[in-house]
């Protein structure tokens, strides 16, 4: 990874061409950059009133941070020279490059720059509101901070809608990193970690680019205590074409960087709104301890709501204790019920000191966060007094408590910009919206939970690929120590005699065949020679031959276990609920390889069908254990091999043991 400190937090600033380089200039003077700025332009006298030099040979001195606002071919030409004479870095603002197919001209563009670090091309550069420098050839919202957050972000007019931002996040730094030529999102992250400055990080990504560096500075900012938030697009097929002729990034398949993200602690979301209120949560406290909260509004129908909008989080709405209770009902009238979330009516609406009572009893408890619903008049007309009561009630139960304290309000536009800030100074935090509060809320939990400290296993694309038929599969599961039914494959002559030595039950497949069950290939549990003879006969034909296998018995589940090639982000590991309905039921868990027996056990228990495995209704508890063992073998056995794909479906658990009984294997040429 590059010193960006020269590039990001610059003494000197050059700037190349018209009207985006003009751009840049009264934004650093907007900022109140002190340093020189050097604009260049061969027929121009000035930009923004600074006065231009003819060529970079003409420059006085050797920039820091040089902005490229020229098109593609005098881009290349520009970064020989600035090359040449040793600049820190660079901004590439014109497009044309690898986005649009050309790649060798962002080849071209990688030599010329030989040791110069630079973000893009297709970029927009960067806004450091703590250096006073804005490379950025366009408006931005972003206000002068000495501590905040910061946003990485692929798409440069995201970033610019991002800046506009009117939530009261601290914004510090903006650093978009368009084509990823040279330098990409886990370079910036690297040098945000570097900046005591900053307090959390946001992310805007298509791809990951190198998904073992990100890696690497995700656990180094675990160990720095920045947080890390991410909105990943490019998820859905069309998004993912997108994502491709936006930047040249090659997005990969959701349950991949999902599984990246939950490895490495990184939390997510997925609107720009919910990344903002993260963001603007986790600059104002860092991330939450656990998962608990309490929810205070004065009305049922509120209560309500955050009820039914926090069934789509982690979070976790725990009964008061009975001491805690007591507590509470004791600055009440016996009108009013405790729950939580708590509705405590509007009897003391208005009146601070039995409001703070009220709200000092419900946050002297265990929970993680108190949050008040709290939807402010917002007009210049109206008289928000009361409801500044309240939030200063809060503020004064949270100073005696030492627990941290939120207001939220349902809807955006009931928390004007004069009582957020007045929320803010007395050391609460706004939050925006019902549904984007929980979710960073959620967020901020999962940011300050533990997660796995070793690096996954890198991964290559795969060439060519051939399919392995399902016997062969099994011969080499067998060799490998995963548990597989006793069979062998014959020719149809040979199945009763077979079925013979192997012993009843049988299960008999006909190999040859895509999709066994919708053809008829397959029957199971056959108990004498009648019922196999007449199996058999009902078949369709195959010059593959005949499995003849012995019919596992003990059951409690049946269970998908999957690992592939999942470039560019690792070897993905898919558990989940198996058999002919794993595609209708879509209930799975993905893990990252390598994986161990206690990770994978807590995979499977997070299923939605994990109640299969542990005793549903009556029904033996199946062998977690020795599917989790099961699973750890099978994936270190594949792991930087020549396998592109093993899918075994299902995966037979019973009270005793695991067995898989049906393998699908694509290994590359």
């Amino acid at each position: 990874m590059s010193d960006l400190r020269r590039l990001l937090a610059p003494r000197s600033i050059a700037v190349v061409g018209g009207a985006p380089a003009e751009r840049v200039v009264r934004q650093c003077l907007k900022l109140g950059f002190d340093g020189p700025i050097w604009p260049v332009h061969p027929k121009r006298s000035d930009l923004a009133g600074v006065p231009c030099l003819p060529s970079l040979d003409d420059l006085p001195g050797v920039p820091d941070a040089v902005f490229l606002g020229v098109n593609r071919n005098a881009t290349i030409d520009a970064m020989r020279s600035i090359n040449r004479i040793g600049a820190g870095g660079a901004v590439c603002y014109g497009s044309g490059f690898a986005e649009t197919g050309d790649e060798h001209l962002q080849d071209a563009l990688l030599e010329a720059a030989g040791e110069v670090p630079f973000f893009g091309p297709n970029c927009y550069g960067f806004v450091n509101t703590f250096d006073r420098v804005a490379l950025w050839p366009d408006e931005h919202g972003m206000g002068r901070h000495e501590r905040g957050a910061a946003i990485v972000s692929q798409s440069g007019n995201v970033a610019v809608n991002l800046t506009f931002q009117q939530r009261g996040l601290r914004l510090g730094s903006m650093i978009t990193v368009g084509n990823q030529a040279n330098l990409g999102t886990e370079d910036a992250i690297a040098a945000l970690l570097d900046d005591e400055r900053i307090t959390s990080i946001g992310l805007f990504l298509e791809a990951v680019r190198d998904a073992q560096q990100f890696a690497t500075v995700a656990m180094r900012a675990r160990e720095r205590g920045v947080p890390i938030v991410a909105l990943q697009t490019g998820r859905s097929e069309a998004g993912a074409l997108i994502a491709n002729s936006h930047t040249g990034s090659m997005a990969g398949r959701a349950a991949a960087y999902d599984a990246l993200f939950v490895r490495y602690g990184v939390a997510t979301v997925r609107t720009p709104s919910e990344l903002l209120e993260t963001l603007k949560l986790l600059d104002s406290g860092g991330p939450l301890r656990g998962r608990r909260v309490v929810s205070l509004s004065c009305s049922g129908g509120e209560a309500s709501l955050v009820a039914d909008r926090s069934e789509a989080t982690s979070l976790s709405f725990a009964p008061f204790t009975a001491e805690q209770t007591t507590a509470i009902e004791a600055t009440l009238t016996e009108f009013v019920s405790v729950s939580n979330p708590f509705d405590y009516h509007t009897f003391m609406w208005g009146d601070r000191a039995a409001m703070a009572a009220t709200f000092t009893a419900v946050m002297d408890g265990p929970q993680d966060a108190t949050m008040l619903v709290l939807d402010a008049p917002p007009a210049d007309d109206n008289d928000p007094s009361s409801w500044y009561v309240a939030s200063d009630a809060l503020a004064d139960a949270a100073k005696a408590t030492g627990n941290r304290g939120v207001v939220v309000a349902t809807l955006p536009e009931c928390l004007n910009a004069p009582f957020r800030a007045h929320i803010s100074a007395s050391g609460l935090t706004p939050l925006l919206g019902l549904s984007e509060a929980l979710t960073a809320l959620d967020a901020a939990a999962f940011a300050g939970a533990a997660v796995a400290a070793t690096p996954h296993s890198p991964v290559t694309a795969p060439g060519a690929t051939t399919l392995i038929d399902e016997a062969s599969a099994k011969q080499w599961l067998d060799a490998l120590g995963v548990e597989v039914p006793e069979g062998r494959v014959v020719q149809s002559s040979d199945v009763l005699a077979t079925a013979k030595e192997i012993g009843y039950p049988i299960t008999l497949k006909a190999l040859g065949h895509a999709h066994k069950s919708e053809a008829g290939a397959v029957k199971v549990g056959l108990r004498d020679a009648e019922a196999l003879a007449s199996a058999l006969a009902a078949m369709p034909g195959t010059s593959a031959g005949y499995l003849v296998e012995n019919t596992v018995t003990d059951v409690v589940a049946e269970v998908l276990v999957t690992v592939r090639r999942d470039a560019p982000v690792g070897w993905l590991v898919t558990l989940g609920h198996g058999g002919v309905m794993t595609e209708l039921w879509s209930d799975v868990v993905n893990l990252l390889a390598p994986v161990t027996v206690p990770e994978v056990e807590a995979a499977l228990m997070s299923l939605r069908s994990a109640r299969l495995l542990t005793g549903f209704r009556g029904r033996p508890a199946a062998d977690v254990r020795a599917l989790a063992e099961l699973v750890v073998r099978l994936t270190d056995a594949v792991v930087g091999t020549h396998v592109v794909e093993v899918e075994l479906n299902p995966v037979l658990v019973g009270s005793s043991g695991a067995t898989a009984v049906d393998a699908l294997l694509i290994v590359e040429e």
